[in-house]
């Protein structure tokens, strides 16, 4: 019996709500294919996983309880089911972290990401591994160089919980679709959208938009892998221990895809003649405290959004006073 079960094979559905990728060393590309490959020379075949793209699976709106009742075994997104799990709206809380290296900390050194786990376990999945996926930063028809500049401008909703924000702004919150901002921002419906900035090549925003604006206002967009409890529990201990372990293997390499992501679309823009604007320390201050407001908003959601705020304050501080890689960061994006 111990023998056979030791030979045990499992064969996973996975199934991510983006398009596939376009370059091998993205970090969307890490995350997914990168991923079930590792997965399957680690546990010498014993683990396999086809990939799916485009929610070719099931409905990103039913991702989180097809993952619940083991109907899929893994989901590659981010965080799009706050109506179940308001704490993981935290991801869109505006100006949360300062690059990709401090929010990986933020969601592994703290007690940030054992928050959102908890609140995914009492739905039924596991987050196994983050994956950033660059900036989201503000891509718009008209130059946005300092804060009063949205004032008046329609801007594409991102998150459910920015409209007020928007408001607060002076922005008109416009909902859009994922595939129907090209044509939006084309005919003047949107002015501007703020979204992963790689976008501007693979989305062809370059046509429509001719201004980027950086910082960026999520940085680094932080997807994550979320693997079925039905899934995982099925799963002898030594084939978790794998599997974990490359998990945090791949969320290393996607931290580095990011980074190389976010540099490929600095290159692209200057190639196609989209300016590059950074914001100087005054004006980057002026949208940062107008987020202010929205934190709050998510902290009365529920005590754990309470604490999550609390602990990215003081993380945000301490890591700003203290660490080289926010002296870089400021560096590279705020304006002198």
């Amino acid at each position: 019996m111990g023998a056979a079960f030791a030979q045990q094979t499992f064969n996973w559905k996975m199934g991510c709500t983006y398009p596939a990728p376009q370059f091998n060393w993205e970090s969307k590309y890490i995350a997914n294919d990168l991923f079930a490959k590792k997965v399957a020379d680690a546990t010498q075949g014993r683990v396999k996983i086809k990939v799916f793209y485009s929610n070719q699976l099931v409905p990103q709106s039913q991702a989180l309880d097809a993952l619940k009742k083991g109907v899929v075994d893994l989901i590659s997104a981010t965080s799009y089911w706050a109506g179940t799990i308001p704490e993981t709206d935290f991801v869109w809380l505006p100006f949360w972290s300062k690059g990709e290296e401090h929010a990986i900390h933020a969601l592994r050194d703290t007690k940030i990401g054992k928050i959102l786990d908890d609140g995914y376990r009492q739905h039924g999945s596991h987050l196994l591994y983050y994956w950033p996926v660059s900036i989201e930063g503000i891509m718009s028809k008209k130059p946005i160089r300092a804060f009063d500049d949205v004032k008046g401008m329609k801007f594409r909703v991102s998150s459910a919980i920015w409209p007020s924000w928007y408001k607060d702004m002076g922005v008109a919150p416009i909902n859009v679709a994922v595939a129907e901002q090209y044509e939006a921002l084309m005919r003047g419906t949107l002015d501007a959208t703020i979204y992963p900035i790689y976008t501007i090549e693979t989305y062809k925003f370059y046509e429509v938009c001719k201004y980027l604006t950086l910082p960026g206002f999520v940085d680094p967009m932080p997807c994550y892998t979320l693997v079925s409890l039905k899934a995982w529990n099925a799963l002898p201990p030594d084939l978790q221990q794998t599997v974990q372990k490359v998990a945090l293997e791949i969320e290393k390499e996607s931290v580095i895809g990011s980074q190389k992501l976010t540099d490929s679309v600095l290159d692209f823009s200057a190639k196609r003649g989209v300016e590059v604007i950074r914001l100087n320390r005054t004006e980057f201050e002026k949208f940062r405290q107008s987020a202010m407001p929205l934190w709050e908003k998510f902290a009365a959601k529920s005590p754990a959004c309470a604490e999550m705020v609390k602990i990215i304050r003081a993380d945000l501080e301490q890591w700003t006073a203290t660490r080289p890689e926010a002296k870089k960061w400021e560096e590279r994006w705020l304006a002198k």
